[in-house]
């Protein structure tokens, strides 16, 4: 068996003396790392580490960039940070040390930040709001909190997105995310028209909106293979999307290519057939928060690459290749997914033993036993029952 490599560590660092450090980082893990709000959302475990205290005559702990394939140093720069010559010398030792595949994320809480490591660490870099710098008492906690989590995920979902075996941050600058906003004209072009100004005013990702958007002579599904790499779905749910052919077939296109989707739900009057097709995904109700909803499709970015990738070390790990035909799948599986499994048996003359892999928790006996209903031979698997089978 090969040794697992983490896909992607999180590393906090802050200046013991810096209080209020312990309750951003804490922040921090519990959105990558713990309960990240509710349990029907994007779920994902990226470990998340603290560098705070010295040890071993250390500034603070040594970071192993070597036991992930990817890392992000998030550096919370605060006044006392900046006068303390120990800290200069060792963050600085640290970026100079880094490997190519380590993004670094500073904070600003004082305003020298931005001359903190100027030599290394560029203004743009820093995650930041229209503020000049933030403010380190607890009365400003929870709006630069907000702002610092929405940052985060925009620029942890782009790192994530960039898929590259030889990365090099200095070189290679992550890919834009565009959101597909998919909608009803009749009733949810308002509500979408909204939301597109929102992300074009406070946000820096993309939109496609409607066809409009979609370059002249390419049809919908070629624009979205173009840009599957680093595409998301917004479903603005209203009580006369699902009687709407194209909105129909804009969510099948999305979960046949496997983009992160969520769903923003706007009924007030009742469906007259609600799509079977649209689920499996996270939904968010509409009560003007478009905050909400914008972060809730950059966790669900953020839990199906990661997901992906993280299975797919899996399989790599224990080599089930070679006695099992694999598919991974970044969510549960559903009956949908017998699209995918056709295809793997289509590609592959040879398919052995299938063992389909998706996230835990593991699905209830309910759904187990629909899905093998259409074949017994398919086992589906998460990482926590994995050992049960092969051993």
């Amino acid at each position: 068996m090969k040794k697992f490599k983490s896909l992607l560590s999180i590393y906090v660092l802050w200046h013991p003396d810096f209080k209020v450090g312990i309750d951003y980082a804490e922040s921090i893990y519990n959105t990558y790392s713990g309960e990240n709000g509710n349990v029907t959302h994007a779920k994902y475990d990226i470990p998340v580490n603290y560098r705070s205290l010295p040890h071993n005559k250390e500034t603070f702990a040594e970071i192993p960039f070597s036991e992930s394939k990817k890392n992000v140093l998030i550096i919370l720069v605060d006044d006392y940070m900046f006068n303390d010559t120990n800290w200069t010398t060792a963050i600085d030792d640290l970026i100079k040390s880094k490997p190519k595949n380590t993004r670094i994320l500073p904070v600003p809480f004082s305003k020298y930040a931005f001359d903190f490591n100027p030599e290394h660490l560029n203004n743009f870099q820093f995650i930041k709001t229209d503020e000049s710098h933030f403010y380190p008492d607890m009365n400003s906690f929870d709006a630069n909190n907000r702002v610092i989590k929405y940052r985060l995920l925009e620029s942890i979902a782009k790192f994530l997105f960039n898929v590259k075996e030889k990365y090099d941050t200095e070189i290679h600058s992550d890919p834009p995310i565009k959101l597909f906003i998919s909608h009803a004209k009749d009733d949810g072009k308002d509500l979408a028209i909204q939301f597109r100004n929102h992300i074009y005013s406070n946000t820096k990702l993309k939109a496609f909106f409607d066809a409009n958007d979609i370059a002249d002579g390419h049809q919908f599904e070629q624009e979205i293979k173009k840009h599957i790499d680093h595409s998301a779905f917004v479903i603005f749910n209203t009580d006369i999307y699902s009687d709407r052919e194209w909105c129909r077939k804009e969510i099948i296109i999305a979960k046949r290519y496997r983009c992160p989707i969520i769903g923003v739900m706007d009924i007030k009057k009742g469906e007259r057939r609600s799509f079977p097709y649209s689920g499996n995904f996270p939904t968010i109700t509409w009560n003007n928060n478009f905050e909400e909803i914008i972060n809730l499709i950059l966790s669900q970015i953020i839990s199906d690459k990661y997901n992906e990738l993280y299975l797919k070390s899996i399989v790599e790990m224990y080599e089930l290749e070679k006695e099992h035909s694999c598919l991974v799948l970044p969510k549960a599986p559903e009956l949908f997914n017998y699209i995918d499994i056709e295809n793997l048996k289509s590609d592959n003359k040879k398919v052995k033993s299938l063992i389909v892999l998706y996230p835990d928790p593991p699905i209830g006996i309910e759904e187990l036993s629909l899905l093998n209903d259409v074949d017994k031979k398919i086992k589906f698997i998460t990482p926590l029952l994995l050992p049960t089978y092969i051993l």
